[in-house]
Formats: structure tokens, sequence, C-alpha cells
């Protein structure tokens, strides 16, 4: 008789299937800073020119590239693209909340600055 190598009972683990949701709330969220972006800034650049101040750094880059947050669901793609095959769809959706977010929050501190400034010259 020769040798019999033991055989493991448990099999490899089997790789997660694609779910699409996780991959669609990521572009769901960071599409909503992106349209966002396009729909306040020309209402607050008419307030902001009724001001006749100079306008911050933050708010003159937003105020000149509202476009910009339109960009985020691409990042959500490329991160999809580049995880790690077994839980890409989770790191695309993790990446594309936490960036929408953090983009709308940006979004609002610019929109909102030159107000906050002008206030402190009173």
């Amino acid at each position: 008789m020769s040798y019999q190598p033991p055989k493991s009972p448990t099999s490899a683990p089997a790789q997660s299937p694609f779910n699409p949701a996780w991959l669609l709330a990521g572009l769901v969220a960071s599409s909503i800073a992106g349209v966002g972006s396009l729909l306040l800034v020309p209402q607050f650049s008419q307030v902001w020119a009724s001001f006749g101040a100079e306008l911050p750094a933050l708010t003159a880059c937003l105020q000149a590239y509202p476009w910009a947050p339109c960009l985020l669901p691409v990042a959500v793609l490329a991160v999809w693209v580049a995880a790690p095959r077994a839980r890409r769809d989770r790191w695309a959706c993790a990446f594309g909340v936490f960036a929408g977010m953090a983009a709308i929050a940006l979004m609002l501190v610019a929109l909102y600055l030159p107000i906050f400034v002008l206030a402190s010259k009173i």
C-alpha cells in the first residue's frame, strides 16, 4: 500500500458573485455630488457677485470648475477596476459614498465661505 495524503473535508472558498447593487450605490452617491455642484454653483454665483468682494481661493476654484465633482463616478469605476476581484464592488461602493459625502461637505463649505468671510469683517 502506498502513501495517500489526507484530503481536506473543506473546499476552497467560493468567490463572491458580482453584486451590481454595491457598484450602483457608489455611482449614485458620487453622482449626487456632481449634479449638486452643477445645480448650486450658478445660483450662488449671483449672490457672490452682489458682494463685490474677492472670493476665497476654495470658492473661486469651485466657481471656475463646477464640473469637477462630476468626475467622481469615473473615479468610482476606476476603483472598481483596480480593486481586488473578491470585494471590488464593495470597495467601489465605499469609495463612492465616502468621496460623495466629502465632496458635498467641501462644496457646502466653499459655497458659504464668502458669506462667513463677509460677516467676520462687519
